[in-house]
């Protein structure tokens, strides 16, 4: 169970999550990001691109 706020919380099977690959347009990184606000973890910058 994964817990957002402690007024919701959401069940989660990690079986149904697939992770996108980005890349950070700004530090060159790649990494894998779920959700809608992408950011790096490297830099922060949420100049990011799907791969």
């Amino acid at each position: 169970m994964c817990f957002a706020d402690t007024s919701v919380s959401v069940d989660i099977d990690p079986d149904e999550i697939t992770a996108i690959q980005y890349r950070c347009m700004d530090c060159k990184t790649n990494f894998k990001g779920l959700g809608k606000k992408i950011s790096c973890p490297s830099c922060q910058s949420k100049n990011v691109k799907k791969m």
